[in-house]
């Protein structure tokens, strides 16, 4: 693939994650500006409890500065309206973002703790969050293929992320912004989503009596268009609604597996014309060596289709898929056999192994019409895994001693789970035929001995 400069670029987002006007014509893309940082105490409207410390970011139309707090001594982000010259400043744009973040009581979601209406000017107060963006988290870790490790980290503080956005759908908001720069990750490991100046609400939620209802603005294309569903990109295409978090929680997946956005183009109209496509190229062609997790790839690519009713019909269905995918369940069935049933029979053809979670077996063989014991088995004991590997007939039965419940791990599982369709499936397949090869050596010593 041709290497192309990702689009970072957003209509109204933020230099820190914790910024971000709301009000930024689409033309005003995302961008450090040459706007120096307020002198200490130079602009202070916040009378004597707060006492400003420093900037930590400025975003398109406003500034946020760490402060101190001297009635409850502590460090608080204070976020207010910072237009550059030549913009006018939308305070009640501003309030409803503050109103809305406040109603968002969630441990991912960083609690707003006043909103002071100093004429044109309000500023909001809200939780310091210190740490690393999950942007700066994945430039410190680029090896791709991810380290199994590593990548459950990154599935940690994404469903993190997902229970955040879960929630704030549970009140009818719609975040529109999510990208890994709005994504903060706390020195104890603690996840908040931040920004979130272009959060909609949605009509008869509870959400609704903000001071601004933003269902009444326009699908104006505001977001950040690396992460962007076609929705969005296209505005009146589709309604925008949860969804189209959906699709973004999608395409922040697809960069945790990656390394990058879905969409790379050469300038911003290209990448917004891919978004509007949703043109995304597969995981297993940008992944070096195609070491992705089928699993994996089949979750993005359902988060990330094109029209809205193909996706997940909720974040809390694309969490659980990721959820399952981190236990190694990947849809596993159970079933139950009463003492005595035969689970499986020697010379039998099968595509299934079994894990025991409750019960016990005994696993034989039929030597001259008699039954030769192997072993017994309990919850946690693993059987039948030679016909998930090899085409052969099974080599011993396996006989529920009492109540007995297995999870059954299909054959196709396996492979989209462990990539037995590729080269490091076809080892597992050759170990597994020469471990076969020994036990059938084994078999004829000893109907050899008993001769």
């Amino acid at each position: 693939m041709a290497s192309k400069v990702h689009e970072q670029q957003t209509v109204v987002g933020a230099v820190d994650p914790s910024l971000g006007g709301s009000h930024a014509r689409p033309s005003q893309l995302h961008r450090e500006d040459d706007r120096p940082a307020d002198p200490i105490g130079s602009w202070a409207p916040f009378g004597e409890r707060y006492h400003l410390q420093r900037q930590l970011g400025r975003g398109g139309m406003a500034s946020v500065h760490l402060a101190s707090d001297a009635v409850l001594l502590r460090e608080v982000a204070i976020k207010r309206i910072d237009p550059p010259a030549g913009f006018t400043p939308d305070p009640e744009r501003f309030v409803g973002e503050a109103q809305i973040t406040a109603q968002l009581d969630h441990p991912n979601i960083p609690p707003v703790h006043d909103l002071v209406l100093d004429g044109d000017a309000p500023y909001f107060v809200m939780k310091a969050v210190s740490g690393d963006t999950l942007a700066d988290y994945l430039d410190q870790r680029p090896e791709v293929p991810r380290d199994s490790e590593v990548l459950d980290d990154l599935l940690v503080i994404f469903l993190k992320v997902c229970d955040a956005i879960a929630f704030a759908h549970s009140r009818g908001v719609v975040h529109r912004d999510l990208k890994p720069q709005n994504v903060m990750v706390d020195t104890f490991g603690r996840v908040y989503v931040m920004d979130w100046g272009l959060a909609r609400v949605l009509p008869g939620s509870q959400a609704e009596r903000v001071r601004v209802a933003r269902r009444g603005f326009a699908d104006d294309g505001s977001g950040t268009v690396s992460y962007m569903a076609p929705e969005q990109a296209q505005p009146l295409w589709r309604p925008i609604g949860p969804w189209t978090d959906v699709f973004a929680l999608g395409a922040l997946l697809y960069e945790i597996v990656s390394g990058h956005p879905p969409y790379f183009g050469e300038s911003h109209a290209e990448v917004r014309e891919l978004a509007a496509r949703a043109d995304i190229v597969p995981l297993e062609n940008v992944v070096p060596g195609g070491h992705v997790p089928t699993a994996l790839s089949r979750i993005v690519r359902k988060a990330t289709e094109r029209e809205p009713s193909q996706r997940y019909a909720g974040v809390s269905q694309l969490a659980r898929d990721i959820e399952r995918f981190r236990r190694g369940g990947l849809g596993f069935g159970s079933r139950r056999f009463e003492a005595g049933e035969i689970i499986v029979r020697e010379g039998d053809h099968g595509q299934d192994a079994f894990v025991i979670t409750h019960g016990k077996c005994v696993a034989y063989k039929t030597l001259d019409d008699r039954k030769v014991v192997l072993r017994e088995m309990g919850p946690g004991d693993v059987f039948g895994e030679m016909a998930v590997f090899s085409s052969r007939p099974r080599s011993a039965s396996v006989e529920a001693l009492e109540a007995t419940v297995v999870r059954v791990v299909g054959r196709h599982l396996l492979q989209e789970g462990l990539g037995l369709d590729t080269w490091m499936g076809a080892f597992v397949r050759a170990l597994t035929d020469r471990f076969r090869e020994v036990e059938e050596k084994l078999e004829r010593l000893e109907r050899s001995r008993t001769e």
